[in-house]
């Protein structure tokens, strides 16, 4: 077939150029995200192969003014989309979900200072990434490309050739192995946006969201792994489960889906009860989600009242964020014990308009959150955060989970501080707990606060609540930026105090659990300046998700050291067990800290820890734990099984109600 050769310079051109944009800006982005160090994914550049020619088929096939007006549109695109995701990754250690476009109104709304403040600090990417906008613009002005625009056999070619270089890359993919986590397994089955990233690029990654959404594929199922729960014969405990028979709902149910579940199920028996068991029954709880705090902030002198939490109650020395990129996700983890869905392959348009795995939930049925157990024992539960009800949905989520819902303008004063008190939270809303009633006596009541003072910009000028308490910062031998987080999470010890001594007066304090962990890690500090605070350089896959969780009660006559690997997802099954509610352990993907047998800690990126390993997702490195020789044959296959398997148990609860079904709600 005889081409014009008018049409092969323009294609031509437009290929290498819109190759060497998108590798050149992939680059860009992957370096400022991951460092020189993770290197050129091969992948990446084959999958560019076929989108560089698509894009220049589409500016041949116009004419010479369309043509140089598209090849401005598509290249502007691109620098769009690889802008967002540097600046959103700078802001939030995370790449940026398509889902989370939904609510991009309401983040620059509510953080659009905070967010301009990240665009500064991704400027010298940026620059990068205009470089290719440039040189268009130079080669149009040199008058490239000159002819014809394409025929229609040429488009045809083109065609061919395109899904030559596409399908050709996808079948090159078992060669990088098909084990869970390999590109194949990654491309095909266990969409991981992290992971797409890190091993096709941005493009590529976008492309499989949007497949995800537009046709809904099904969940990469179940893996077949041994029970891990405690089965040793022991009389003295009993299971923390409900009485429910899985493999009875598996011979009556339908649904594909949830029948996989109910199998899945059977096969658990749970964890057991233990000495701890019921510690705490008949105790109030408050429990607060720390913006952004870290254990490295708690200082005896300058915090005594973390120091006294952090001391004197249980010390957890092994406890882990499992999430780290937003505080939603932080939250879902923290009060459902169940991972959120981070990816949208199989899961289609609905999970786009709810943008994260809490606003999906906001009509499922969760029987084991603390606010539905606390109201179903005729206690009263709140939910309290100084700042906007509606943002990230909270005003619809929470009263799922059984709270009273208060934020601004819904029992709550708006301020015009940012970010907001602590303190004044505090002192709005613990009237509401601990009023007396016509008896003269505290009703029982749960509190849920999502704290707000420690939220970024680290920079003072910017940050109201650093500004408040900066004098108490001076003097002390850190960097600007660490000094602005100091000072701003001091309102957070203040909150305490207060909260602390308004207990005590209302005679409340003695039988109230009291329960602090955080949302996430401070990832807007940055992990040099949390290395600073921390007085030791810090590891960036391991040491970043180390947190603090301080479980408290003045009634503890001595504190209890816990050295066992856990996680954001066993908060709720541990405090569930201290206060002796009922939950049913199997359905949870977190595990009691305090039980017996296995423990893990799973992180966002599907890397984790247990007594034996520090398991790193990213890159398959394995390290061994202090006096660990080897490990047992078979052991860490069985670990990233399960982990895969916590994952993909959580999304299908989520997405099926699953807790509905069982339960008949």
């Amino acid at each position: 077939m005889k081409l014009k050769s008018t049409s092969f310079p323009v294609v031509l051109f437009y290929f290498c150029f819109f190759f060497a944009d998108i590798v050149f800006s992939e680059l860009v982005v992957r370096f400022h995200a991951f460092g020189f160090e993770s290197g050129i994914p091969i992948f990446m550049i084959l999958f560019a192969l076929g989108t560089a020619l698509l894009l220049a088929a589409v500016c041949a096939a116009l004419g010479d003014r369309a043509r140089k007006i598209a090849s401005y549109i598509l290249t502007i695109l691109l620098l769009i989309v690889f802008a967002v995701q540097m600046v959103y990754y700078t802001f939030c250690d995370s790449f940026m979900s398509i889902a989370q476009v939904a609510m991009g109104g309401d983040a620059l709304t509510h953080f659009g200072e905070a967010a301009m403040l990240e665009v500064l600090d991704s400027a010298g990417g940026l620059i990068w990434l205009i470089l290719p906008i440039l040189v268009l613009i130079l080669l149009t002005v040199l008058g490239l490309p000159k002819g014809k625009k394409t025929s229609w056999r040429a488009m045809l070619i083109e065609l061919v050739l395109f899904f030559v270089l596409h399908f050709g890359t996808v079948l090159c993919l078992p060669l990088g192995g098909t084990q869970i986590y390999s590109p194949h397994d990654i491309y095909h089955d266990t969409f991981i946006l992290s992971m797409g990233t890190r091993h096709f690029g941005i493009l590529t990654s976008l492309r499989l969201e949007i497949r995800g959404l537009l046709f809904g594929e099904s969940s990469s199922g179940i893996l077949d792994i041994p029970d891990d729960s405690d089965t040793q014969e022991d009389t003295e405990y009993a299971y923390n489960i409900t009485d429910v028979d899985f493999a009875a709902l598996a011979e009556t149910e339908e649904d594909e889906r949830v029948k996989t579940l109910h199998a899945y199920f059977a096969t658990q028996s749970g964890t057991k009860q233990n000495e701890y068991t019921g510690m705490f029954e008949g105790y109030n709880l408050i429990m607060i989600c720390a913006e952004s705090f870290s254990q490295h902030f708690i200082d005896k002198d300058r915090t005594p009242t973390l120091y006294k939490l952090a001391t004197e109650g249980f010390i957890f020395n092994n406890y882990y964020n499992s999430v780290c990129d937003n505080t939603s996700n932080g939250e879902y983890a923290l009060l459902t014990g169940l991972l959120p869905d981070t990816s949208l392959l199989g899961k289609g348009w609905t999970t786009f308009y709810n943008y994260n795995s809490f606003t999906t939930s906001k009509e499922n049925y969760l029987p084991f959150c603390l606010g539905n157990r606390f109201t179903s024992i005729d206690a009263s539960a709140y939910a309290v955060h100084n700042h906007t009800a509606s943002y990230y949905g909270r005003n619809k989520t929470h009263p799922n989970m059984g709270y009273t819902f208060v934020a601004f303008n819904q029992g709550l004063e708006p301020v015009e501080t940012y970010p907001t008190s602590d303190l004044s939270m505090m002192e709005q809303t613990l009237p509401l707990l601990l009023t007396p009633d016509e008896n003269g006596e505290v009703q029982p009541f749960h509190a849920y606060f999502l704290t707000f003072s420690g939220h970024m910009p680290y920079t003072f000028g910017y940050n109201d609540m650093a500004d408040k308490n900066k004098p108490l910062t001076d003097g002390l031998p850190y960097s600007s930026k660490t000094k602005a987080y100091i000072a701003c999470n001091l309102e957070l010890e203040f909150a305490l105090e207060y909260m602390l001594g308004q207990l005590e007066e209302a005679g409340a304090l003695d039988n109230t659990l009291i329960v602090l962990t955080n949302d996430h890690y401070p990832y807007p500090l940055g992990l040099d300046y949390l290395s600073e605070l921390a007085g030791r350089e810090m590891d960036e896959q391991f040491d970043k998700y180390r947190s603090g969780l301080l479980v408290w009660s003045a009634s503890m006559e001595a504190p209890i050291t816990v050295d066992v690997p856990c996680c954001s997802l066993d908060v709720l099954p541990t405090l569930s067990n201290l206060l002796g509610l009922e939950y049913d352990s199997r359905l949870l993907m977190g595990t009691d800290i305090l039980s017996t047998g296995e423990h893990i800690a799973v992180l966002a990126d599907r890397s984790f820890v247990t007594d034996k390993v520090y398991y790193n997702c990213t890159n398959g490195e394995v390290t061994l734990r202090e006096g660990v020789t080897e490990l047992p044959e078979g052991y860490l296959d069985k670990y990233i099984a399960l982990v895969k398997n916590k994952f993909t148990l959580s999304t299908e609860i989520l997405y099926t109600d699953y807790y509905g079904k069982v339960y008949g709600k």
